[in-house]
């Protein structure tokens, strides 16, 4: 009887053994598979974004492989481009340093010149009866100047030009058998402002102030008769017409430089006072009112 209680006993206590055996790795299942599923739940996001990243990456990298690709044509066309730019770059300069420059440099300096130019004048305003009642033309005819000249810059392109010339000038009036040459010896003195237009190009305008150093006026008669069959001769005569000591006017100028410092000019001059307000002649009625005016063309050169 104690024999089979102690062989009931010990069944039972290796049934529970086996018991709890088994339960033992079931827990540790239940174990494992909870934190395996807390590690897979962990690992989703890192997926997610895994994939957001891979996602965003493939575009970057398809532009990547893009611009990979095209570099070389696009440096090559770069490239290309540069070098016409260059060329066409140094193709200016140089037809740039080539080319003759116009610009006249001593227009922005002080300097001093010289000039001699020959004139045509006249004698405008005289009254119609002047001569005597005789309807003949007005004193004309040709001279020169001579002079120096200075040049002194005021702002760009303008200049005040003072000069001081001698002037000769020898004017002729004819009527049928007579003729007057009224002899003239000046000392001008202009004073104009010069701009420059076009480079070489100037024009000028100003005053101009003249001083009388000598004047005569001689008549001279051909085929005056003799009387009592000696037939005729010519006679010239010196008549007294002083020209007035002091006269001026207006002038107005041009010119062109067709080297650095030779200039062709050109000027006229308008007289605004009489040359002869006092005519004093048995010969000519009147002058009053005789104003000169005066054409020029000549040279100028600049020494500096």
């Amino acid at each position: 009887m104690n024999i089979s209680k102690i062989i009931a006993a010990g069944a039972l206590a290796t049934s529970l053994a086996v018991a709890q055996e088994d339960a033992w790795p079931a827990d540790e299942q239940t174990d494992a598979s909870t934190s395996s599923a807390t590690e897979a739940e962990e690992a989703e996001p890192a997926e997610e974004a895994a994939e957001q990243s891979n996602e965003a990456a493939e575009p970057q990298s398809e532009t990547t492989a893009q611009t990979a690709s095209e570099p070389a044509p696009a440096a090559s066309e770069q490239a290309d481009t540069r070098t016409a730019y260059d060329s066409s770059d140094n193709a200016y300069a140089e037809n740039t340093a080539s080319a003759p420059q116009k610009t006249n440099t001593l227009n922005s300096k002080m300097g001093v010149g010289a000039h001699i130019d020959f004139n045509y004048s006249f004698l405008n305003g005289l009254a119609q009866d002047w001569n005597m009642g005789d309807e003949t033309d007005a004193p004309a005819g040709f001279g020169f100047d001579a002079g120096i000249r200075g040049r002194i810059p005021m702002v760009d392109y303008l200049q005040f030009v003072p000069e001081l010339n001698f002037h000769f000038a020898a004017l002729t009036q004819s009527d049928e058998a007579a003729e007057r040459v009224f002899k003239q010896m000046d000392l001008e003195i202009p004073l104009t402002m010069r701009a420059t237009v076009l480079d070489m190009l100037y024009i000028a305008a100003g005053v101009q102030l003249t001083l009388n150093l000598s004047s005569k006026v001689t008549f001279e008669e051909e085929d005056i008769d003799m009387g009592g069959g000696l037939g005729t001769t010519s006679m010239e005569f010196n008549e007294k017409i002083e020209q007035a000591g002091f006269t001026f006017g207006l002038l107005f100028g041009a010119g062109f430089f067709i080297m650095e410092r030779l200039s062709i000019d050109a000027a006229f001059m308008l007289g605004l006072s009489d040359m002869y307000p006092d005519c004093e002649s048995d010969l000519i009625e009147s002058m009053d009112g005789g104003k000169q005016m005066t054409f020029k063309v000549g040279v100028g050169y600049w020494f500096m």
